[in-house]
């Protein structure tokens, strides 16, 4: 079974986090092994994610250092990280940060060559096909430890949800997220034709 091929390290839980706006969250890592190699997870979350007797909110987040940090307005991935921190902050639950999901799991300078060369909306599709290199068993083993097994998951992606679904996570419930930042209406009209995200314009927020 190839969710038995990743291993956890090493882990760290209940780290304070005050948000620019005084919200508070708490943080934690998980460090995880697959053939030998190692990936970090941050963990950004309210309320209890241990043993939860119901459905918590949760998102997969892939790391996107060229809006996350640099404040890129290309995509619309740090607007969707913001969303998910305000729902949880809201109601509860859980987001899994995925450093090493950068560029699709291809890294940083395989995207900006990919920026460099095509536009925003024919660089997501390149990188999906030729690139998409990103796993999800990470995801799965660090819920598994913390011992969830039901959530109401954040995203426009299907494919997240029938992985987790594969792996006995019990989705109860699919949440989208779509922004209605105008520069980025063709961005998403990709995501959704081109890469198969459930992207309905009615859900903008």
């Amino acid at each position: 079974m190839i969710l038995d091929e990743y291993q956890i390290l090493d882990k760290v839980l209940d780290v304070p986090l005050k948000g620019e706006d005084g919200r508070e969250f708490k943080m934690g890592s998980y460090k995880t092994s697959h053939h030998d190699v190692m990936a970090e997870h941050g963990l950004i979350y309210k309320g209890n994610i241990i043993n939860p007797k119901k459905a918590i909110l949760f998102r997969i987040n892939s790391a996107c250092y060229t809006s996350d940090i640099f404040g890129c307005q290309r995509c619309d991935c740090h607007w969707q990280l913001k969303k998910a921190m305000d729902m949880i902050h809201k109601d509860g639950g859980l987001i899994i940060y995925h450093f090493h999901h950068e560029g699709r799991g291809f890294g940083f300078t395989s995207k900006l060559k990919s920026l460099q060369k095509l536009s925003p909306v024919d660089a997501i599709f390149k990188l999906h096909n030729e690139f998409d290199h990103r796993r999800y068993y990470s995801t799965v083993k660090i819920l598994n430890d913390l011992g969830i097994n039901k959530i109401k998951l954040i995203t426009n992606n299907p494919a997240k949800q029938k992985m987790l679904e594969s792996q006995n996570i019990e989705v109860t419930k699919r949440i989208p997220l779509v922004t209605d930042e105008k520069h980025l209406h063709d961005y998403l009209v990709t995501k959704k034709e081109k890469l198969g995200n459930i992207i309905d314009f009615d859900d903008k927020k």
